[in-house]
């Protein structure tokens, strides 16, 4: 018998015994854990509670809002305009990085100051990551080094827009929570997004207008 029709008599059973090791092997991984080794969550956040939370924040209790950065992280907001498909969008992204402390199961949420809703064509400004079904954490030299979170929202013509919009747009009411689920972090910022360059020149645009 041949090398080569040996080798296609015992094929078949070869890729069986490397179909069934790959089975195996990801079934080792557990059912709360996916391959990169995070936990599922197990908290009882929501989209609909975090939602609530904000925004009831934002209209009742402006002065929970801390401006100041925290000194467990640090937190950056950052909001760029650009002309995608015959429409202007504005964009909006926070970012969590420099970890100091333990940071278990980071949940982000924002929103935006509510003049902004007569001038985006959106549904709702409020944005969150609680969605995720397993955990992030970050943590001193841990990987990942940071964790952010953004959203791109169409914006209405200027004929439809309140030129005093300028005003609030960079305003952005953000929540970061973390830690066990007996002792969560909840910290409340009020601040203001880093505008890029051409995020100016479009409010110059505006101003002149």
């Amino acid at each position: 018998m041949s090398f080569k029709r040996e080798m296609n008599r015992f094929f078949p059973l070869v890729m069986y015994l490397f179909v069934l090791a790959m089975c195996l092997g990801a079934c080792s991984l557990g059912a709360n854990q996916r391959p990169a080794g995070e936990p599922k969550r197990t908290d009882d956040y929501t989209f609909n509670s975090e939602r609530r939370d904000l925004n009831e924040r934002v209209t009742k209790k402006p002065e929970s809002f801390q401006k100041n950065t925290p000194d467990e992280y640090t937190l950056t907001a950052t909001v760029d305009v650009s002309h995608e498909s015959g429409v202007d969008r504005i964009s909006y992204e926070i970012l969590v990085n420099e970890a100091r402390v333990p940071m278990v199961n980071v949940i982000q949420s924002f929103t935006l100051d509510p003049d902004m809703m007569n001038q985006i064509d959106a549904g709702e400004l409020f944005h969150s990551n609680v969605s995720n079904t397993h955990e992030i954490s970050l943590g001193l030299d841990k990987e990942p080094l940071g964790l952010s979170l953004s959203r791109s929202y169409v914006l209405k013509p200027k004929a439809e827009s309140a030129s005093h919009f300028i005003q609030s747009y960079a305003n952005m009411y953000i929540k970061i929570s973390y830690g066990p689920n007996d002792q969560r972090t909840e910290d409340y910022f009020h601040i203001q997004a880093e505008p890029s360059p051409r995020t100016i020149e479009y409010m110059k645009s505006w101003e002149k207008d």
